[in-house]
């Protein structure tokens, strides 16, 4: 996700604020979005106000297109609803601001910046910058993106869309332990794809493992095609565990024949993951690893981790609670179904080490690395080095990655020296997808459009659209 935080150093706790686009068409055609920001209420300072308890945050909106030029700027105060008193279950929520923008097609940067005026010492900007593309205008066959909804509301002040009273969740996808996730979209021009009956499906998938999760799909009643169709899916969550998952939406024909797919990822963080005990003792014992050695070892884990187990790590700062970690980790996965052992993951990191490495980072740290410590080795690699006005790339396959058959992983050097060979497109559900990434091979296209592997494109019959790893991406039956 090309979200990146960067905010200034400091003791003092920071506002947190998620910025999502979501792309909608007009019956005509034509694309436009809806901008949200979403607050997280319990990072910002109450303060009191006519007996009663109030936040805010400042914002400036900057949109600039592919030319580095200002098409769109704003600044404003985003007031919070008042609360009794600063322990309010209503803090624990985040509120959400949205602003529609129309925008030629093409590609857009934004940049959030946020301040808390009412925090002490004194207020801490923290800064957002999202990168998106408008799609052209379409009379085709499309759909929006997939909005997350955190319940429907009967509130006139909801979001609302086509008779339906919505609370968005606006967290890039991160949900900390939810019961429900609702999944709202819509379709245009169906009757241009299909004179037949069709139904939408949803079901959820492991984005690690590419396995649809049981018990959680559920599919609507046939239906005559028409030129356009809103709808909400509700998808029971409560007993998922901490990980990364697929919303996916399936457009079928009454036969089965699936004729479109679409989907969205999320992270589920549960604050009530088991558990397991370790010591410094057992770390002693078992693996007596220097610190050095073990830090490395432990950013290398985050590919295996869960996001609680993430969102732990990040917090580590003495030997002994990396050691106790560290040996806690392995122990939690000794009898896990699909999960590998500790002398299966060292011996995938000192492969890495000793031939991922480039003149930037070490073995373990780049995308090849990455892949090779996660999906372990491929069965088959293919080495492209002198192709004809070719970047040098690398195919690896995998005969079978969980449920997915036939997966593939393209590396390129776009730069021909670090050697660093970053992941330019993957077939892996859940991974980049880069339907164009032949074109992103070819040296002279790139030096005289400019174009680099910045951004996620998805080619289709009508243009290219490029998308974030955590927005909606999907394929019709024609263009896949």
């Amino acid at each position: 996700m090309h979200l990146l935080l960067a905010c200034a150093t400091g003791i003092w706790a920071q506002v947190i604020f998620y910025v999502e686009p979501i792309r909608y068409y007009t019956p005509e055609g034509e694309a436009y979005m809806e901008l949200f920001l979403g607050v997280d209420a319990s990072s910002v300072r109450y303060i009191s106000r006519q007996g009663r308890y109030q936040g805010e945050v400042d914002f400036t909106l900057l949109l600039k297109n592919a030319s580095d030029a200002p098409v769109y700027a704003d600044k404003f105060r985003f007031t919070l609803p008042p609360v009794d008193d600063t322990t309010s279950v209503e803090r624990q929520r985040i509120y959400v601001d949205v602003r529609r923008l129309r925008l030629p097609a093409g590609l857009y940067l934004i940049e959030a910046e946020a301040t808390d005026p009412n925090q002490l010492p004194r207020p801490q900007k923290v800064k957002a910058i999202l990168e998106f593309e408008m799609p052209p205008a379409s009379r085709r066959f499309r759909y929006s993106d997939l909005l997350y909804v955190y319940r429907l509301s009967s509130t006139t002040a909801a979001y609302e869309r086509h008779n339906l009273r919505l609370e968005p969740w606006i967290s890039n996808g991160l949900l900390i332990d939810p019961d429900t996730l609702r999944v709202y979209g819509e379709i245009y021009a169906m009757d241009s794809l299909t004179q037949d009956p069709y139904y939408l499906r949803i079901k959820v998938l492991d984005a690690q493992k590419a396995l649809e999760i049981s018990d959680l799909s559920t599919a609507r009643r046939p239906s005559r095609p028409k030129p356009f169709e809103a709808f909400i899916f509700t998808l029971p969550i409560k007993k998922l565990p901490s990980g990364v998952y697929l919303a996916q939406i399936d457009l079928c024909r009454n036969d089965g024949e699936v004729l479109a797919s679409w989907y969205r990822r999320f992270t589920i963080l549960s604050t009530v993951e088991p558990i397991v005990e370790a010591t410094e003792a057992e770390y002693d014992a078992q693996y007596n690893l220097p610190e050095s050695k073990l830090t490395d070892l432990l950013g290398a884990m985050t590919y295996l981790a869960t996001p609680t187990e993430k969102s732990f790590m990040r917090t580590l700062q003495s030997f002994s609670d990396k050691k106790k970690f560290f040996v806690s980790f392995w122990k939690k996965r000794e009898n896990m179904p699909g999960s590998i052992d500790f002398k299966e993951f060292l011996k995938r990191f000192e492969y890495a080490q000793q031939n991922f490495k480039s003149s930037m980072r070490p073995g373990w740290k780049t995308d090849r690395g990455r892949v090779f410590i996660q999906y372990g080795p491929p069965n088959d690699i293919q080495f492209f080095y002198n192709e004809p006005d070719k970047y040098p790339y690398q195919i690896w396959t995998y005969n079978q990655i969980g449920a997915q058959g036939q997966v593939i992983f393209v590396f390129y050097d776009p730069d021909l020296i670090t050697g660093e060979y970053p992941l330019l497109h993957s077939n892996k559900i859940g991974e980049i997808q880069n339907r164009n990434w032949r074109a992103f091979l070819l040296r002279a296209r790139a030096a005289s459009s400019g174009e680099t592997e910045r951004f996620l494109r998805f080619g289709g019959r009508e243009g290219t659209f490029m998308f974030r790893d955590d927005q909606t991406i999907g394929f019709t039956r024609d263009d896949r």
